[in-house]
């Protein structure tokens, strides 16, 4: 596999998948969302259970925390400078057909806590491959 200017040899493995867990909250007064890249709080109204835990494929999208515009999946790993088999292990949480949380980089913005949240999910990388970044 050619990976900017190198070539990669490596043997094909199965990547261990990061152990999640799952916590439905209320939100009550001075509730404040997790700032940590290996968790995820998202607005549990604004979803559709069941989420789902993938890999990353080609043509995935979503609209980064803090963004309105939709930008793909494989364009912000590559701006994060990740080596392609790294991308190619990355992991995501979906409702239903959309990514929510880019696990351990970063949040979908449609999902995000905001002053009318009134349940939360909280979602955090337990164990195994776990990877860090940003929000």
């Amino acid at each position: 596999m050619k990976d900017r200017e190198y070539i990669l040899l490596s043997r094909r493995e199965t990547v261990p998948m990061a152990e999640l867990s799952f916590e439905l909250r209320e939100v009550g007064p001075g509730f404040e969302p997790s700032r940590s890249a290996g968790v995820a709080t998202l607005d549990a109204d604004r979803l559709t259970l069941p989420l789902t835990v993938r890999t990353y494929r080609q043509g995935d999208w979503f609209i980064p925390f803090g963004m309105k515009g939709r930008r793909k999946l494989s364009d912000y790993l590559t701006d994060l400078k990740l080596p392609l088999t790294e991308k190619a292990a990355q992991q995501v949480v979906c409702s239903g057909d959309d990514i929510v949380w880019v696990v351990g980089r970063r949040t979908d913005n449609r999902f995000r806590v905001t002053a009318s949240t009134r349940r939360v999910m909280i979602i955090r990388v337990v164990g195994v491959g776990s990877s860090s970044s940003e929000r």
